[in-house]
């Protein structure tokens, strides 16, 4: 007896792009502060600097290093707060996709690594004050 199987869905990688693309991240749902909806850059770099240990020109460096990486990329993830990738990536001298992996890194950092989700509360409270 042949079993048979249901046809596969064929789609497109060009259609596959347009499901998956996002320009911009509304936190809003995720963060009930609306006074943290759209912050200027600057406060929001010397922030994450303050909090975890470098300075706001090693954020803005091209340096690869574990901390100065790290507090880029929350930057690049506070930033996107009704901004568009390509702005933020101008902002910090970056490319889109640079700030697409920060959001995508951080947002999965912060339900999976509790020193992230200390870092990511200890920024949004000096972004509140």
């Amino acid at each position: 007896m042949k079993s048979t199987l249901p046809e596969p869905i064929v789609i497109s990688p060009l259609e596959l792009l347009k499901l998956t693309a996002v320009d911009t991240i509304d936190l809003t749902e995720t963060h009930k502060n609306e006074t943290m909806k759209k912050l200027p850059i600057d406060k929001i770099k010397q922030a994450c600097a303050k909090v975890i240990g470098v300075s706001v020109a090693e954020i803005e460096s091209r340096n690869r290093f574990k901390l100065p990486a790290l507090a880029r990329q929350f930057a690049m993830y506070y930033a996107l707060r009704g901004r568009t990738l390509e702005g933020v990536g101008k902002a910090f001298d970056r490319n889109h996709g640079n700030v697409f992996h920060a959001r995508d890194k951080i947002a999965f950092l912060r339900d999976t690594d509790w020193e992230i989700q200390q870092y990511s509360e200890q920024i949004e409270q000096a972004l509140a004050s």
